[in-house]
């Protein structure tokens, strides 16, 4: 009697993996690519500007000297400024 033999494929264990998104500009064909550093960014200087806001609104004078931060535009094209892009999610293995 042969004795059946199970083959087991070892894959390289894969230490960490890197997600990026990537962006197509449909107008120009301008490719970029962000990570989600610059998610968190531009989320952090969304909420900056907002809490200003909130604070002119209760009438604070001096937020009205605190600087808008000028946030990143995930969902525009930084050559030409079109909002017509196709965004894909890209997962590196490093």
């Amino acid at each position: 009697m042969e004795k059946e033999t199970e083959t087991i494929k070892i894959e390289p264990k894969c230490s960490k993996q890197i997600e990026e998104t990537k962006c197509i500009c449909s107008a120009c064909g301008n490719i970029w690519f962000y990570g989600k550093e610059e998610v968190r960014e531009s989320k952090l200087d969304n909420m900056h500007n907002l809490g200003k806001s909130m604070m002119c609104c209760g009438g604070c004078f001096p937020a009205l000297l605190i600087p808008n931060k000028k946030g990143i535009d995930l969902n525009k094209c930084p050559k030409c400024g079109s909002k017509a892009i196709k965004k894909e999610i890209i997962v590196h293995n490093v």
